[in-house]
């Protein structure tokens, strides 16, 4: 099979958890560009960050595509614009920060609202009061905003919800909002209903006129599992999480640190 896009999940995949790129994948996704592979970084991380570290790879060319957030904002990197943009309404964020008061258990609850002002993020606690609230700092340029009721909400690109349980996140569901999350993981992330990895690959497809078929898809966690479920080939480095792995077409014998990207890249795409 000739695949027409790779889809890569940043981190835990393509990059050391919340940190910078395995350093081994780069040159092999810049061959991949070189013959005209849509390569495509399908992340939960927003798009202007340098931890992202997009200086590395030859994202010139017409197609060069960041999905960032899950989905919820598609941008051209060649042209510098938003082609595709579904945010959660801020009627439903403001929900969501609302739940966080309606139980004792949603107390230690930390949140992290993506606002579509790039320069705007609306934390529910300050900073140093987290236990995990911190760790997105390193993504974001600007200091987070600690939301109260006189402020104004805005729509959110994403939510985090970190040190959470099951308990708010079917809540979050239940009030129509999408939610990854697997049960001891750091952190879920919220998105607008329907907004996922698969409604970006389905996306890229359309615009590009691209068969699922001819899709290579790699990550490792839960926000990746409706990205395996459309993508031609899918697979997950051997840290992966089972429910990813589970979904996965192939797993890896290597980690994201051992380049499992690299080793994909040149099996399936550059024939090595």
């Amino acid at each position: 099979m000739s695949y027409k896009i790779l889809a890569l999940d940043m981190d835990g995949t393509t990059f050391k958890s919340l940190d910078n790129i395995v350093m081994e994948n780069v040159e092999p996704i810049n061959q991949a560009i070189e013959k005209n592979i849509k390569v495509v970084f399908v992340t939960g991380r927003p798009i202007h960050t340098k931890l992202n570290r997009l200086e590395l790879f030859n994202f010139k060319n017409e197609g060069a595509i960041f999905a960032a957030f899950n989905g919820a904002l598609i941008y051209d990197l060649k042209n510098n614009k938003a082609i595709d943009a579904n945010p959660i309404d801020k009627e439903l964020a403001l929900k969501a920060f609302e739940l966080i008061k309606t139980d004792k258990d949603f107390s230690e609850i930390e949140l992290w609202a993506y606002t579509v002002n790039d320069k705007l993020s609306y934390i529910n606690m300050p900073i140093e009061q987290g236990k995990i609230l911190k760790h997105e700092t390193y993504f974001f340029d600007y200091e987070p905003v600690v939301f109260d009721s006189s402020m104004e909400m805005l729509d959110c690109h994403k939510i985090l919800t970190m040190n959470t349980n099951m308990k708010y996140v079917e809540k979050l569901r239940e009030i129509g909002l999408e939610v990854s999350w697997t049960q001891g993981t750091w952190a879920g992330e919220i998105t607008k209903k329907g907004i996922n990895k698969k409604y970006a690959l389905e996306f890229l497809a359309k615009k590009f006129s691209i068969k699922k078929e001819e899709i290579l898809a790699m990550g490792d966690g839960a926000n990746d599992v409706p990205m395996f479920e459309f993508a031609g080939l899918s697979i997950a480095p051997a840290n992966a999480h089972d429910e990813i792995k589970a979904k996965a077409s192939e797993v890896s014998q290597y980690t994201n640190l051992e380049g499992a990207v690299a080793k994909a890249i040149k099996k399936y795409i550059l024939g090595e």
